[in-house]
C-alpha cells in the first residue's frame, strides 16, 4: 500500500468514527434516529453524520471532495455546539471530522494546490456567512433577551440536578436525577431545621426510575419552618446542590407567590435571580419550561429537554431555594400549539410524573393538581394533554380541559367558595380573547361560557386567575371577563406573567390595565390575609427587579 493511500484510509477512518459520535449526539438528544423531526439540533446533527458518511465515501475517489464534505460537517457541529445543543460524543466526534478534513485537505492540496485553495477559500466565505447570517437569526427569534446570570455551573457530584415541590404545612417532596444511578446504595433525602441545622430525618427514595431519577418524600414537619435539605448516597451528601424551603403555613396567613412562564431551553437570564431574590414562599410555573416541541413518544428526548433547563445555573439556584409547582404548556408538552392528539401525550405525562416534584394527581391523565395554603385554595389545570384541536370547529362539545378534568374543576370551585377565603385558578392559556382561531380559551367559547355560567349560578366570587403563554405582563380587572351567558359576569381579575426568556408578544385581551410585551419579565402575587377582608396584589417586574405593572383588588371574606 502506498503511502497516499495509507493516508487515504487512515483519514477515513476518523472520518467515520467522527461521523459515529456525531450520529449518537443526535440520537443522545432525541432518543432516536431523527432526520426531520424535534429537537432540531438532534435533526441537525443526524444530518451533519450523514454529510461526513458522505465524505467518507467521496474520499475513495477525492481528496478535495471528501475535505469539503468532513470540514462541512464539523463545522455544523461546532455551530451547534456553540449553543449548547451538543452532548459530549459530539464534540469528540467533530474534532475527529476537523482532523480528517485537514488530512484529506493536505492530500488534496499536493495534487491540485490551486483548485484546492480556491475550493477551501469558497467554504470558509460560505461558512463565515452562513455563520454571521445564522446566528444574527437565531439571537433575533431564540437568543437570550436579557443578560445572562454572573452564576456558574457547579460541577456534578452526586446528583445532576434536584429540585422541591408539593410543599404542605407538614411535608415537601424532591426530585433529583442521580449522576451514577447504578451506584445509588442507601439513596435517601436529609432534612435539617434552620437555624441551627438539627437533622429532623433522613427519608429513603420514594421511587427511583430507570433514568435515575429518584423522588423523596419528607414529611411529619412543622408549618411555616425553614428547612434545609439535601441528597445523600450511601451516608454521604451531595456537596453543590443541596436546597433550602419554608413549609406552608397553617391558617391564616400571608404570604407571596413568583409566577411566570416561557424560557428557552437552558436559559440562564438573570430574570431568575431576581424570583428567587424575592424570597417567594412558592413559584408557579405556567408552562413552556423548555422549547424543545417534542411532538414525538421520545422519553428520553423528553428528559433531556427538562434537564437542559434544570441545570442552567441561575435556574438550578432559584430551584434550590424556591419550591416549585409547575404545569405545561404547548412547547414543553408537545409542539407548538399541542392538544391531546399529538404522539407526544402518553411519554410527556410518564415523564412529568417521574421528574416533577408534584401534588397528587387525582385523574388518571391530565396533571391537575391543587393545594391550600393559609386561606387560598391554588387549582392547576391541564390546558394540553385534554383538548380537542384548536383548529376544529368552535361548537358545543368541543373541550379544552375534557370532561372529567372539567368536573373536577367545577368541584374544587365548590370547594374554595366553601372553604377557602380567595382560589387562585392556574390556567396556563388566554382566557379574554375573541379570536376563535387562535390558540386561547376563543377557540373554546362554549366551554368558556359554562365555566362563566357556573361561576355567575354558584356565586363564586373570590377568585384570580393566573397565566401564561402569551409573552407579556398584563392585567385586567374582571371588566373585559364577561362571558357568562347574561353578558354580565364572572368579572374576576386576570393576572398574566410572561415570558421568562422569549422575544415579546401579545395574545388576547383587551386588558384593562394594558399589557406590556417582553423578555425577562415575571410576576409576583402578594396575598395580604386581613381577615374580614383579603388584598391580592400584582405586580408585572423584569429581569432588573423594576416593576412595569400593578393592579391590587381587596375580596371581602364571606362569613360562613
Amino acid at each position: 500500500m502506498t503511502g497516499t493511500a495509507f493516508a487515504r484510509g487512515g483519514a477515513a477512518a476518523f472520518a467515520a468514527g467522527g461521523a459515529s459520535l456525531v450520529a449518537a449526539a443526535g440520537w443522545q438528544r432525541a432518543g432516536e434516529f431523527a432526520l426531520l423531526e424535534r429537537p432540531w439540533d438532534a435533526s441537525a446533527l443526524t444530518w451533519a453524520a450523514l454529510v461526513a458518511l458522505g465524505g467518507c465515501v467521496a474520499g475513495l475517489r477525492s481528496s478535495l471532495g471528501a475535505a469539503l464534505l468532513l470540514l462541512a460537517a464539523a463545522w455544523s457541529v461546532a455551530v451547534i455546539a456553540s449553543l449548547g445543543r451538543v452532548e459530549p460524543p459530539g464534540y469528540a466526534g467533530a474534532v475527529l471530522l476537523a482532523g480528517a478534513g485537514m488530512a484529506f485537505a493536505a492530500l488534496a492540496s499536493r495534487r491540485r494546490p490551486r483548485a484546492a485553495l480556491a475550493s477551501f477559500a469558497a467554504l470558509a466565505a460560505v461558512a463565515a456567512a452562513a455563520t454571521f447570517a445564522g446566528a444574527r437569526v437565531h439571537d433575533a427569534y431564540l437568543g437570550p433577551t436579557h443578560p445572562a446570570s454572573p452564576l456558574r455551573a457547579a460541577p456534578v457530584d452526586l446528583v445532576a440536578w434536584a429540585w422541591a415541590g408539593a410543599v404542605t404545612p407538614n411535608s415537601f417532596a424532591v426530585t433529583a436525577q442521580l449522576s451514577h444511578p447504578a451506584a445509588a446504595a442507601d439513596l435517601a433525602l436529609v432534612v435539617r431545621r434552620e437555624p441551627g441545622g438539627a437533622e429532623v430525618g433522613r427519608f429513603p427514595a420514594a421511587a427511583l426510575s430507570p433514568a435515575g431519577a429518584a423522588r423523596f418524600d419528607a414529611a411529619g414537619l412543622q408549618p411555616a419552618t425553614r428547612y434545609r435539605w439535601a441528597v445523600a448516597v450511601a451516608g454521604r451528601e451531595d456537596r453543590y446542590r443541596s436546597g433550602a424551603l419554608t413549609t406552608l403555613p397553617d391558617g391564616r396567613a400571608s404570604f407571596t407567590l413568583a409566577f411566570g412562564s416561557c424560557a428557552s431551553t437552558g436559559s440562564n437570564g438573570q430574570v431568575f435571580d431576581r424570583i428567587r431574590e424575592t424570597a417567594p414562599l412558592l413559584f408557579i410555573h405556567t408552562g413552556d419550561f423548555h422549547y424543545e416541541d417534542i411532538d414525538d413518544d421520545a422519553p428520553e428526548a423528553i428528559r433531556a429537554a427538562y434537564a437542559h433547563s434544570l441545570r442552567a445555573p441561575a435556574q438550578q439556584a432559584l430551584w434550590l431555594e424556591v419550591p416549585v409547582l409547575y404545569t405545561w404548556d404547548d412547547h414543553d408538552y408537545g409542539g407548538n400549539d399541542s392538544d391531546r392528539t399529538t404522539r407526544s401525550r402518553a411519554a410527556a405525562r410518564a415523564v412529568y410524573r417521574e421528574i416533577v416534584p408534584h401534588y397528587p394527581l387525582p385523574l388518571d391523565g391530565p396533571i391537575a393538581q391543587a393545594v391550600t395554603i393559609g386561606r387560598v385554595r391554588i387549582i392547576v389545570t391541564d390546558s394540553r394533554s385534554e383538548r380537542d384541536p384548536s383548529r376544529s370547529p368552535n361548537v358545543p362539545g368541543k373541550s379544552m380541559l375534557g370532561a372529567p378534568q372539567l368536573a373536577w374543576l367545577f368541584e374544587e370551585l365548590l370547594r374554595g367558595r366553601d372553604e377557602a377565603a380567595l382560589i387562585v385558578w392556574v390556567n396556563s392559556v388566554p382566557w379574554i380573547s375573541s379570536e376563535s382561531s387562535g390558540d386561547s380559551w376563543a377557540a373554546y367559547a362554549d366551554e368558556r361560557r359554562r365555566i362563566a355560567d357556573f361561576l355567575v349560578e354558584h356565586r363564586i366570587d373570590n377568585l384570580v386567575m393566573l397565566s401564561g403563554d402569551a409573552h407579556m405582563l398584563a392585567a385586567d380587572d374582571g371588566s373585559n371577563n364577561r362571558f357568562a351567558s347574561d353578558g354580565l359576569g364572572p368579572g374576576f381579575p386576570v393576572y398574566h406573567a410572561a415570558a421568562l426568556d422569549r422575544r415579546g408578544s401579545v395574545k388576547g385581551g383587551p386588558y384593562s390595565e394594558g399589557a406590556r410585551p417582553g423578555g425577562g419579565q415575571f410576576g409576583l402575587l402578594t396575598i395580604d390575609d386581613l381577615g374580614p377582608e383579603i388584598r391580592v396584589t400584582f405586580s408585572g417586574r423584569d429581569w432588573r427587579g423594576a416593576e412595569l405593572l400593578r393592579h391590587e383588588r381587596v375580596f371581602t371574606v364571606a362569613q360562613r
